[in-house]
């Protein structure tokens, strides 16, 4: 009898801890699979914990296949359970390089020298873009380039020369952002919020690194405010 109790009450246990993985925690148990199964950031996203021992995790992911995360070495009993998963999604944060601050929206522009930063380069791009709507003949040519220093032909030149670089090392931004930043703080890869952040650092470059920097440094002084 104090045998199918002591089970009844494993079960139960074993049932909350997987109700609350799954309703709270899914993003650990992402990252549980990521830094201990090697799975990639899109294999385990939205995983499902099936079932949970003194012994390991049983992890689903979307693809249908079930991963076995081990506890090393076992638990005792299932007061160890919350100790044992905080400290598994501390180890994984830390082998994946991400942070517990989270980046959760999207920061425009406000500064003058960022709106201005655009601005250069948004009239840069399309000004190439359109380059061939502004060739001799045509009514930008005669009413608008003549304005510019150096004449038309000084306009083609500096947009021929500015364009690719700007096009070029903005895109390289754009990758150093989602591998430096947005991973870093919780952006997923494809989303909404991560496609603003990409396409805002493609035009813009470095100011998307400030005002994701500046949002983090007012997150960890709200957390040490908290502490205290």
């Amino acid at each position: 009898m104090a045998e199918q109790d002591q089970a009844s009450k494993d079960a139960a246990m074993q049932q909350r801890i997987i109700k609350h993985m799954n309703a709270d925690h899914q993003e650990s148990l992402s990252y549980y699979l990521r830094h201990y199964t090697h799975l990639s950031s899109r294999e385990a996203r939205s995983p499902t914990l099936e079932t949970i021992s003194f012994e390991a995790m049983n992890i689903r992911t979307l693809d249908g296949k079930t991963h076995k995360v081990a506890f090393k070495p076992p638990m005792k009993n299932w007061g160890e359970a919350r100790t044992r998963t905080v400290d598994m999604d501390r180890e994984s944060r830390e082998g994946l390089d991400i942070s517990s601050i989270r980046i959760t929206e999207f920061y425009p522009p406000k500064s003058t020298a960022h709106i201005v930063v655009i601005g250069g380069c948004l009239l840069a791009l399309v000004s190439f873009v359109t380059r061939s709507q502004m060739m001799e003949g045509s009514w930008m040519y005669k009413n608008v380039l003549t304005w510019f220093p150096g004449g038309p032909d000084m306009f083609h030149w500096v947009v021929k020369m500015i364009a690719a670089p700007v096009v070029v090392l903005h895109a390289f931004e754009a990758f150093l952002l989602d591998r430096t930043r947005l991973r870093k703080y919780g952006v997923e890869r494809g989303s909404s919020l991560w496609w603003k952040w990409m396409a805002m650092c493609f035009l813009e470059g470095y100011g998307c690194f400030q005002r994701i920097d500046a949002a983090v440094r007012r997150k960890k002084e709200a957390a040490e405010k908290e502490k205290h």
